[in-house]
């Protein structure tokens, strides 16, 4: 070899040991300055690692930790970079990302058991108050007008009554419609008279027909099947109390017959009477006999057709069954005879001009005398508390008018013992009876209604009790 070669040789050597220095000087710098180099899913997931080991407050990364994880792939200058796995010995291998659960469906809220609502705590005083009734305002009575309106409200109970002096005041029965078949309501009773106070007062059917005896000035308008409780009003304003029975009969020629009933339904094998002051007609069915009675002539007979006219100066016996062949033998042109008593152990009740029947007797003589077993009243009258009316008279004799209120918030009613107890108590009555109850319960005082009737509004009655002036 020449010495030109050999220097070319040399000068080649130099150059090519200089390139590979270059070349490894570099690669350490990269080294240096990079760091370690893994793909972005990895960096983000160690990324997430560290703040979860940094939420738990675990073990720390040292140096010796940095050094471990040094590069773990070369860079060349004609491939691409490519991840290498790390050594099971050195480092772990990372989770790989899973998939996000499916999320289930929601299920229902579970429905919330029902809470018992948190009683209020009673504050001075400690009963809570009872609310009022949503009722008219109380009436202005002026002194010096002989009447007293009065208001029991206890023990949840609330009751009103109206007290007239007897010297300037009277009291009587009226039928709702003017006769005894039809029903009205106080308010609407009260535009027709000159009445100082109303309240409901016998019981009476769906027609409005008066279940009890009733008298009005001085003429039987209606009877009962039991005997029971009744105050009777004299021509001089007093008054008598006791149990009193309907008795009738029929006189002609020589024979008499007793009558079962005055104005009221006719029923198997009986004898009615029906007056005027019943209806325009007599409303029965055709199965019977009706003698039309005027004056005290027999002016008609007629069989089997029923619903007759009732002449207004006479009356009709209308016959069922085998009522029919007793009164056969009667005739046009027969004299007849009506006689009628109210008949009781207690009181002369057929000198009273008014009578007013219903019951059970609540007060007798200043002592509580309640007589609901003895006159056979249901169980709906006779037990329980409820809406109750009464009518009685003080030791001086003054009429009271009364009612209670019931099966309502502000009022929960009386039974009969606990009505009587307030009537004698409360509003001074030494004698009392019972009046129809119920929804029917309501008392008007000078043309407002003093109570709240238990059915929300006014029931349509068969008659009332009125005080009137003289």
């Amino acid at each position: 070899m020449t010495s030109k070669k050999k220097v070319a040789a040399l000068i080649a050597a130099v150059i090519f040991l200089f390139n590979t220095s270059v070349e490894v000087f570099a690669a350490a710098n990269d080294d240096k300055n990079s760091g370690e180099y893994v793909d972005e899913p990895f960096a983000k997931e160690k990324k997430s690692d560290a703040k979860k080991i940094s939420t738990q407050g675990k073990d720390k990364v040292t140096d010796k930790d940095k050094k471990k994880a040094k590069l773990t792939t070369k860079r060349t200058k004609d491939k691409p970079k490519q991840v290498t796995e790390p050594e099971k010995s050195k480092t772990k291998k990372p989770a790989k990302p899973t998939k996000p659960a499916k999320p289930e469906p929601e299920k229902p809220a579970a429905k919330p058991e029902p809470q018992k609502p948190v009683e209020p705590q009673p504050t001075t005083p400690t009963e809570p108050e009872k609310p009022a009734p949503t009722t008219p305002a109380t009436p202005e009575i002026p002194e010096g007008e002989g009447l007293e309106f009065l208001v029991y409200n206890q023990n949840g109970v609330m009751a009103f009554a109206v007290i007239a002096a007897h010297e300037q005041y009277k009291l009587q029965p009226i039928l709702a419609k003017g006769q005894i078949r039809g029903r009205d309501t106080l308010m609407h009773i009260t535009q027709n008279l000159s009445d100082i106070a109303l309240v409901n007062a016998g019981y009476f059917s769906a027609s409005g027909s008066i279940i009890g005896v009733t008298k009005i000035n001085g003429e039987i308008v209606s009877s009962d099947d039991f005997n029971r409780s009744a105050i009777g009003i004299n021509a001089d304003g007093s008054t008598v109390f006791g149990r009193v029975s309907y008795e009738g009969k029929i006189i002609f020629g020589d024979k008499e017959f007793f009558v079962n009933g005055v104005n009221c339904e006719r029923t198997e094998n009986a004898v009615t009477i029906y007056k005027p002051s019943y209806a325009a007609t007599s409303g029965t069915n055709d199965a019977g006999l009706e003698i039309i009675v005027r004056g005290n002539t027999v002016s008609d007979v007629i069989s089997y057709k029923g619903n007759n006219p009732i002449p207004r100066n006479g009356f009709i016996i209308s016959a069922h069954g085998n009522s029919i062949d007793l009164l056969g033998d009667i005739k046009v042109g027969d004299k007849i005879i009506l006689e009628e008593h109210l008949n009781s152990d207690d009181a002369d009740f057929d000198s009273a001009i008014h009578v007013i029947g219903a019951g059970p007797r609540l007060v007798k003589d200043n002592q509580i005398f309640v007589t609901s077993r003895v006159e056979e009243f249901p169980s709906d009258i006779s037990t329980g508390r409820a809406p109750r009316s009464a009518v009685g008279v003080t030791k001086y004799g003054d009429f009271i008018l009364a009612v209670v209120d019931g099966r309502q918030a502000h009022s929960i009613g009386c039974t009969l013992e606990e009505w009587a107890t307030v009537l004698r108590n409360e509003f001074g009555a030494v004698n009392a009876i019972n009046l129809d109850g119920g929804g029917s319960t309501e008392l008007v005082v000078k043309d407002n209604l003093v109570n709240s009737p238990s059915d929300g509004s006014e029931r349509a009655v068969g008659n009332a009790v009125a005080i009137l002036p003289k």
